[in-house]
């Protein structure tokens, strides 16, 4: 009898364990299955739009983009954006002067986080941060991973530090954090190969020299990937130990990830902490990477994100991102050409709302850390349309469709066997693009029509959209009492003589 006790006794035992260990356990583990678990906030579904920056090292020479690096040691025989040439023309030899010669002159004076947090809020975004590290690898937080970060050289400040502090004096912002580095395992040796390396380049180059392996990662120097890998590892989590940001996005994981830096177990264990901490510290969090034709994300993960809507679905569903350049290149260059102006961008953010997106536009700082006086008035003009007309963006949903009109902003790109999206088409007054919001559902019109009368035809009175009976329809943004009639064509409105503004025109349906 005392045995069978005794033996009661240790399987209750061992079941009470068992329990506590699951009660312990952290919720997510390092698998797709587990990871795919955490859903996507509603702070993101309701932001919306979302500001980060291009800015650092490259920014300084300001010629050809943040692929500076690359392009430089791809030498005369490529010379591609002409990097080359202007480098060897301003600053001489590479040879006396390479990449690493820059750091020193990137000291940012004019740097202020609490102004380029200021304006990323004015414009109405809702979540923001920067890129803390491009593919050239050099990290703008105070990291124990790299000497070769702003903290310790350069500007000597701790740069993402600042931008948090910045972001989280705002209740109504979140933050974000980007990151590029998978990348920059062997990415300033790209095309630092072929017969025209000569001896008298690889001694004299600072690229080829071992005392700065440390900064112009690869293989070449006898580096193994996995101790990149796990260097990546460090990096990531001491931001997400330090900072805690609101969502983390990354660049080039897809192809950093075949070649195992960082190894998918990595990817893995890292994103499996972000998600347990986040848990603990009762913050909701997500993942976004971008699409590079084969994701290497499943798709029930994270947040499937697009460079300005390239590989993107024509008829993409909820939820996704995409992420722009306020203006190209990525980064800051001289005499910088703005294409596209607050119209551009806001008729963008309608469009891909309607669609269940969530807008990323990235600012170029200068070198010096000030941000240009075309950036600021086009940051301005989103920002004062969103101010009048927000409630048609946040915290909307996509409604049965997601919009009506001619124009089409996709088109199958042959050379490059992908779909392409186009947001500069010149859109009609029969462009309307749908929110919704509990009772009201909103119709914004992307341009004025000049007979003073807009149709809306998704709300004919038979057609197969139709909603429940309409008791009223305001213009956001005008007092004026609308004339307004429901017919087989649609809902026809009478519009005031004064607009609202210059951009698009929202309508209130209750």
């Amino acid at each position: 009898m005392k045995i069978s006790i005794n033996k009661s006794f240790a399987t209750l035992t061992f079941a009470f364990v068992l329990v506590l260990n699951a009660l312990v356990a952290e919720p997510f583990q390092p698998n797709w299955q587990s990871l795919s678990e955490q859903k996507l906030p509603d702070w993101l579904k309701d932001a919306k739009f979302g500001v980060y920056t291009h800015w650092g090292v490259y920014s300084v020479p300001a010629h050809g983009g943040p692929d500076y690096v690359k392009n430089l040691y791809g030498g005369p025989e490529k010379d591609v954006k002409g990097v080359y040439s202007y480098h060897t023309e301003k600053y001489g030899p590479v040879k006396d002067f390479g990449y690493k010669d820059f750091i020193p002159m990137f000291t940012a004076p004019k740097f202020n986080a609490d102004e380029w947090v200021g304006l990323m809020h004015e414009a109405g975004a809702k979540f923001g941060g920067i890129c803390l590290v491009h593919h050239d690898g050099f990290l703008l937080w105070d990291s124990e991973y790299s000497k070769w970060n702003s903290k310790n050289m350069g500007p000597k400040r701790d740069i993402y530090g600042e931008i948090a502090q910045a972001v989280r004096q705002f209740d109504d912002m979140k933050l974000l954090a980007t990151f590029h580095h998978g990348r920059s395992f062997g990415y300033a040796r790209s095309w630092a190969k072929g017969d025209w390396v000569t001896d008298e380049i690889r001694n004299g180059w600072d690229l080829f020299d071992p005392q700065y392996a440390d900064f112009y990662r690869g293989d070449q120097t006898g580096e193994a990937p996995e101790n990149f890998g796990s260097e990546w590892v460090g990096k990531i989590t001491e931001v997400i130990d330090t900072y805690q940001p609101d969502a983390i996005w990354f660049d080039g994981l897809r192809q950093a990830m075949k070649h195992k830096h960082p190894s998918e177990p990595q990817v893995l264990e890292t994103i499996a902490h972000y998600f347990n901490q986040a848990k603990e510290n009762g913050q909701e969090v997500t993942i976004m990477n971008k699409h590079a034709k084969e994701f290497n994300f499943p798709d029930t993960f994270g947040l499937l994100s697009h460079e300005n809507g390239r590989d993107m679905r024509e008829d993409v569903e909820p939820w996704f991102l995409i992420d722009r350049a306020i203006a190209y290149p990525w980064s800051y260059v001289n005499d910088k050409r703005y294409r596209d102006g607050a119209d551009y961008h806001t008729k963008s953010l309608i469009d891909l709302v309607s669609r269940g997106g969530v807008f990323l536009l990235s600012l170029t700082p200068k070198g010096d850390g000030s941000i240009a006086a075309e950036e600021q008035e086009i940051m301005c003009g989103i920002g004062k349309w969103l101010k009048q007309n927000g409630e048609s963006i946040y915290r909307t949903r996509p409604w049965k469709i997601f919009g009506e009109g001619p124009t089409k902003l996709t088109h199958f790109n042959e050379e490059k066997r992908h779909i392409d999206w186009d947001f500069r088409q010149e859109f009609s007054p029969k462009d309307i693009r749908f929110t919704t919001k509990g009772d009201t559902l909103y119709a914004t019109a992307l341009a004025w029509p000049e007979n003073g009368r807009i149709v809306i035809k998704s709300l004919k009175k038979d057609s197969e959209y139709r909603s429940a009976k309409i008791r009223s329809v305001e213009l956001i943004g005008s007092p004026a009492l609308l004339k307004w009639t429901r017919t087989a064509e649609g809902l026809e409105i009478e519009l005031p003589k004064e607009k609202p503004n210059a951009i698009a025109y929202a309508f209130r349906i209750n």
